[in-house]
């Protein structure tokens, strides 16, 4: 049943005195703003530029990279100067922009494994309640709709491919500034009639830094600085439009960065494992059209929490209940002036990934305080670089704040949601687990109340066991494995570590090892699905079929009954082709998550394929079922593709596998079944093109290059070509029911071009190897 949403209110929720109340302070609306509105609806676009820290953006004093979009904006709008992010993390920084909360109330504390509560009201959605078209455009898979914030968007464009991955980061899943800004051009240009609310993500300055030329070449000794100019082209090609459409002057802008990125500070190359300076100061611009909002610098101290009640407020939209930032309207006419207020920042990246501690900060626009086995405080004003804890000197500030801080998170943390870590699909997460990623779909409450180590001393092990992954997924395989047994040897309670190493193990097909490796960590995470999967498939990988069921099995007899593994004991029977086991699998996994789109998707896909031209009532029921459910899984039109083209519905089944192709170009079956649908409506053109496409995709397809031949013999042409094209078909080995295809396309070729002696003896092979194919099938 689904829970309620929170009621909206006209204002920001009221919330206790202390330090929550000083972070989350309600002020009386302001009648200046109001007035400059005139009841008028204006447009709004929000942009966040991933991992974008504020001292690299020349309106915040960075001279050496060039980015006059976003200092025009500064220009244009009021400028924050000390905006913190909430998390160093894109998904739950991003979750925080979108509800005005805390992670510690939405309970989104990592990339992956998370889903947004569905109870809390997004942006999205308090803007498509007023009526406004809604559109989001993101860069990166890890803000991809399976995570829960596309609530409230009529447009969310991700379509990210997992399936041209041999191994994941989720941060490395990811698109250009330039495709972004094309989609939301594109969008606008429709909308800009109406009104509308857009969102738009870039995601360049993230790793792996690879700027375009001719930033890399401008920016030779600092990728990083060269992703941000290029990012900043980007923005101008958007600005440079909206001004050419005649939209700014109907409009309000709010530009911001999700967290910052530690370039080499305190031992962080990137970011998400400690919450210094680097990682949380981010710019925060807003850009109104009138005049005396414009140029405008505000000192306070802010948070990204703040934005969703600040554009509300400036729309005329009510606040949801549940926010906690505050409305910075106020501001844009006394910047600076705002009471005194904590901001508060966390990250639980290396709870979640290593059993090390959480971490979380607070800060006053002066003193800030990192709460941490040893706790840090420092003096921002006089240390910027965060290089003197004061903890010992500073014995009053320190027990100030560190007062203020547990009363704000005990107000922040009252009436918390509970994120469910297991409503990530099921087909997403074996994917995931399939590519090596190490994630945190497991639960960490048994480490409370044990002592855990500081992550600040572990940020050495961190560094190495980070480089150990690329350096092993790029196939230096031997170098990562000793790098990691040293890091196991000194500490082998990091169960990532272990799941790492099987990991590079699997990847070096080695899967006897990875099968050890994985099993050490599930021992530490005795609740990890993913390893489970792992194991399942390295035992897959080494045809032991029958020992891969029973050891999920004989894990499931533990205790762990888990949906996930019963998708993965279903899909172990799909490929022993015991389809009645899988079936009864199936089943089982949505008796445990009705919910289960890949388990009806599954089933689909069993019930089109059966002898005698498949089931296809049951099959359309589940794809129905599948796709009321989650409209954007992986495979889902394919198998509604196939099921049109059986039903004889063949533009229809054209127009779904275009579709599925243009999600995964390189989807190589669709593509193929296409340029069959393509034949069966007698678009010769069309199939030709669509097979060539499916060999650019998988050469190694033998079918393809048969159907190729036999265009060529139905246009009586090229037969030699035709000929090489036969041949090499079969030299891939294709599966025994199309073999006898193969030798008698040769067969007619050659009786074509004359030669009487090999046409018989490739009739004579096409008669066996059909005889053979009819015999097994009868077995």
């Amino acid at each position: 049943m689904a829970k309620r949403k929170f009621p909206l209110l006209a204002g920001a929720a009221l919330v206790a005195a202390g330090g929550l109340a000083a972070f989350l302070l309600l002020r009386p609306r302001t009648p200046d703003f109001g007035r400059l509105r005139g009841g008028r609806d204006y447009n709004v676009i929000l942009i966040t530029v991933d991992t974008l820290r504020a001292d690299r953006v020349g309106c915040y004093g960075a001279a050496r990279v060039a980015t006059p979009t976003m200092d025009a904006f500064a220009a244009r709008g009021i400028r924050y100067e000390h905006a913190i992010s909430q998390t160093p993390l894109t998904l739950p920084s991003h979750t925080t922009i979108m509800t005005g909360t805390l992670p510690v109330f939405h309970g989104v504390r990592d990339n992956g494994g998370f889903i947004v509560p569905s109870e809390l009201v997004t942006m999205a959605e308090a803007f498509k309640a007023k009526g406004y078209d809604t559109a989001a455009f993101v860069a990166a898979y890890v803000l991809d709709s399976k995570w829960g914030l596309n609530q409230g968007f009529d447009t969310y464009f991700d379509k990210f491919d997992l399936s041209r991955f041999e191994k994941i980061s989720l941060g490395e899943v990811q698109r250009p500034a330039n495709e972004v800004i094309d989609e939301a051009l594109s969008w606008i240009d429709k909308k800009k009639d109406g009104k509308f609310f857009a969102w738009i993500h870039l995601y360049d300055p993230h790793t792996p830094y690879a700027p375009p030329e001719p930033f890399k070449s401008e920016y030779p000794n600092s990728p990083y600085l060269g992703e941000i100019a290029f990012t900043d082209t980007q923005l101008a090609r958007l600005w440079d439009h909206l001004g050419s459409s005649g939209l700014r002057d109907n409009l309000f802008l709010v530009f911001a960065s999700d967290h910052g990125e530690s370039l080499g500070e305190h031992g962080e190359t990137t970011h998400g494992f400690f919450v210094y300076q680097a990682a949380l100061h981010v710019p925060l611009i807003i850009v109104t059209p009138f005049p005396g909002l414009q140029g405008v610098t505000s000192a306070e101290t802010v948070g990204l929490v703040d934005v969703m009640p600040t554009v509300c407020e400036m729309a005329g939209i009510p606040v949801p209940a549940e926010v906690q930032g505050r409305s910075l309207v106020p501001s844009f006419f006394a910047p600076g002036a705002a009471a005194d207020r904590l901001a508060y920042s966390e990250t639980f990246y290396p709870r979640y990934h290593f059993g090390w501690s959480d971490l979380q900060s607070v800060q006053d626009g002066r003193f800030k305080l990192i709460l941490a086995p040893v706790p840090e405080l420092y003096d921002l004003d006089r240390d910027p670089g965060e290089e003197n804890n004061l903890v010992y000197l500073e014995k009053k500030v320190f027990e100030d704040l560190s007062a203020r801080a547990g009363v704000l998170m005990e107000e922040a943390g009252r009436n918390a949601l509970e994120v469910d870590l297991k409503k990530v699909d099921e087909e997403t997460r074996e994917k995931l687990a399939a590519l090596g990623y190490v994630g945190s779909f497991t639960n960490s409450s048994k480490l409370k109340g044990q002592k855990l180590a500081n992550p600040k001393d572990k940020i050495g092990v961190f560094n190495a066991l980070s480089k150990a992954r690329e350096t092993g997924m790029d196939g230096n395989f031997d170098e990562a494995v000793r790098t990691i047994e040293a890091i196991i040897k000194e500490d082998p309670t990091i169960a990532d570590a272990h799941f790492s190493l099987g990991n590079i193990f699997s990847k070096a097909r080695r899967f006897k090892e990875a099968i050890e490796a994985f099993k050490k960590s599930l021992e530490l995470k005795p609740d990890d699905s993913f390893a489970v999967i792992n194991i399942a498939n390295s035992y897959q990988a080494m045809g032991r079929l029958d020992e891969a069921e029973k050891y999920v099995l004989d894990f499931m007899a533990k205790g762990f009954d888990d949906s996930q593994l019963f998708f993965l004991l279903g899909n172990l029977m799909v490929h022993q082709n015991e389809t009645d086991k899988a079936v009864s699998y199936f089943e089982k996994c949505l008796t445990g998550n009705s919910r289960s789109a890949s388990a009806h998707n599954a089933l689909a896909a069993i019930y089109l394929n059966r002898e005698s031209g498949g089931d296809l009532s049951r099959a359309e029921e589940h794809l129905s079922a599948a796709s009321a459910i989650n409209s954007t899984l992986l495979s889902l039109r394919y198998n509604m593709a196939q099921l049109r083209e059986k039903q004889n519905r063949l533009a229809e089944a054209a127009d779904l596998y275009l579709q599925e192709i243009q999600d995964s170009p390189k989807s190589y079956k669709a593509i193929f079944n296409l340029s069959r649908v393509y034949r069966l409506m007698g678009r010769e053109d069309e199939e030709f093109d669509a097979l060539q496409k499916t060999i650019e995709a998988e050469p190694e397809f033998p079918i393809a290059y048969f159907y190729l031949a036999r265009i060529h013999i139905r246009r009586g042409q090229n037969f030699e070509e035709a000929i090489a094209l036969t041949k090499k078909g079969i030299d891939l080995k294709p599966a025994p029911a199309d073999l006898p295809l193969g030798y008698f396309l040769l067969a007619d070729l050659y009786n074509r071009v004359g030669d009487i002696v090999q046409s018989e003896e490739y009739a004579r092979k096409g008669q066996a190897a059909a005889a053979a194919a009819a015999a097994r099938a009868k077995n």
